[in-house]
């Protein structure tokens, strides 16, 4: 692809603000910061920029550190490549070869339509049938492959509807297009590997924290949590999508349900394949679910592979990184009926891994790293701490959470959070504040962003189907962005706090320990 002028000013600003940074920062500038400080500063203003700018590939520069610290000095490049070897890589890896063998079936094509046939013959309904399906699958599988898989099947809806309805139904069209990128980023935020962001999170407090014995966020817990708030969402979105920012006038849509029954009766019934991968899907969710819902309670603790203190060091044995890795394994060794002799799930199908994310989580996690072996998310902590320290909780979770959204309006979200939850961590710790009560708002915030085609992955690809205009998405973007940030405000007190026992006042005591060890309590040796 082409560079942009864009992508061609980002290449060079970045070493340049780069080299700036370290400049400024380092002992021989103001001798405000060590010279790793300084250092790993630098390096993230450069990946900062570069992502930004998308100078190059997302996942080109996430291998900057792997290059650039060890030059600096500030790690080994044995230390930073552990990063890119994480449980959390694998618990992606896991998860993205049964999403893959969910495709190969043909399973994920007979859900989404099931749901959106199940809508009936009305505008507003299907509107709503396909965000429901999107929002279900992408609780699952990638945002982007269920916008894909989806966005089909809505244009061939929208072509029916305009060969009987013309122009009348030009806001369905650009409602049904916005509600099927806004269902994939709101469902994506209802499970720990429904968007990355989430994992991320996860991994980065059990690696600081529960290692000092806090408790950890279950995968139930979580979806406990975050679906009823997703739930509203999705339904809120679909009410102001469809009756006040693009009204949809009431009454049959003369056959769209017809072609959603059509596309589903030409699949036939379900087929070996696609039972066995439902099977497996069930099963993937259930010893996620109920690993270890509550401390000392599920299937991992009774078989003796769950949480173990060793030490004074907090160790689970069996990781959902673990769980996913081993579904991955039996999809290749499921045989398909539809290609005897073969697995449901071949190799050559891991050509569409999103290979790509899963070098975001190597980069982000060596770059979390380096600020915290280094100081410099204490020091940058710090600052913020200054900023926020006579805000209360409420205004301080509303302001992180409304600078994550408009940052991710401009960057990839999940490179937002690897840069901002270092610095949050330690910000909280330094007002004597829980640092969940930061870190999670801030994390489903980054998710949530809904104004540009650049700002998620299912924005960009329903914005290239020519049906939503620039303007239509901006108009309703800064709607659903004021939403969402009321919602995790909502959440945040209303769920999170009680469901995990988040403190508001004060600080728990296991924020002030010092942990034994700085492996993640994910990985099992």
């Amino acid at each position: 692809m082409q560079r942009t002028l864009r992508n061609k000013l980002g290449l060079v600003l970045g070493p340049v603000l780069a080299a700036l940074t370290y400049w400024s920062m380092s002992p021989g500038g103001d001798g405000s910061a060590s010279f790793s400080m300084a250092a790993v500063a630098a390096v993230t203003a450069w990946m900062a920029v570069w992502w930004i700018t998308e100078a190059v590939p997302l996942g080109a520069t996430a291998l900057l550190p792997l290059v650039l610290l060890p030059a600096f000095r500030v790690q080994t490049t044995a230390e930073v490549a552990t990063a890119y070897a994480g449980d959390l890589i694998f618990l992606f890896l896991g998860g993205f070869l049964v999403a893959l063998a969910i495709e190969e079936s043909g399973l994920h094509r007979r859900v989404a339509l099931g749901i959106v046939a199940a809508m009936g013959d009305h505008p507003r309904r299907i509107v709503f049938g396909f965000m429901l399906a999107t929002a279900a699958l992408s609780m699952w599988l990638s945002n982007s492959a269920t916008t894909m898989m989806l966005l089909p099947i809505a244009v061939s809806v929208l072509i029916h509807a305009d060969s009987r309805g013309g122009r009348a139904h030009q806001n369905f069209g650009v409602a049904l297009m916005l509600g099927i990128a806004y269902g994939a980023s709101i469902g994506g935020v209802a499970t720990i590997v429904g968007t990355p962001p989430n994992a991320y999170f996860r991994n980065e407090f059990a690696k600081e924290f529960v290692v000092r014995g806090a408790p950890d966020f279950s995968f139930g817990g979580w979806m406990l949590m975050a679906l009823p708030m997703a739930a509203l969402f999705l339904a809120v979105a679909w009410w102001l999508l469809t009756r006040f920012l693009f009204p949809i006038k009431p009454g049959p849509l003369f056959g769209g349900s017809d072609v959603i029954r059509d596309e589903l009766r030409s699949l036939g019934p379900m087929s070996r394949d696609e039972w066995v991968m439902a099977g497996i899907f069930a099963t993937t969710a259930a010893l996620w679910i109920l690993r270890e819902p509550v401390t000392g309670w599920g299937w991992a603790p009774m078989l003796g592979v769950g949480r173990e203190t060793i030490d004074g060091a907090s160790r689970v044995w069996l990781s959902d990184g673990a769980v996913a890795i081993a579904m991955g394994l039996v999809c290749f060794i499921a045989p398909s009926t539809a290609r005897p002799g073969r697995g449901i799930l071949e190799w050559r199908a891991t050509a569409r891994m999103p290979w790509e994310v899963l070098l975001l989580f190597g980069g982000g996690m060596a770059l979390a790293a380096s600020m915290k072996a280094s100081g410099f998310a204490t020091y940058a902590g710090g600052a913020l701490a200054d900023a926020l320290r006579n805000l209360p909780a409420v205004a301080q979770v509303a302001l992180c959470g409304g600078t994550m959204t408009a940052a991710t309006e401009m960057t990839s979200n999940l490179a937002s959070v690897q840069i901002s939850l270092p610095i949050l961590k330690e910000a909280a710790l330094a007002n004597g504040r829980d640092p969940r009560l930061l870190m999670l708002p801030t994390t489903l915030a980054a998710s949530w962003a809904f104004m540009l085609p650049v700002a998620t992955p299912p924005n960009a690809i329903v914005y290239g189907s020519g049906r939503v205009a620039i303007r239509d998405m901006i108009k309703a973007g800064f709607v659903m962005n004021a939403l969402g940030i009321v919602l995790i405000l909502v959440a945040t007190f209303a769920l999170a706090v009680p469901i995990f026992d988040i403190q508001t006042t004060g600080a728990p005591e296991w924020s002030n320990l010092s942990a034994d060890s700085t492996e993640s309590p994910f990985d099992s040796q």
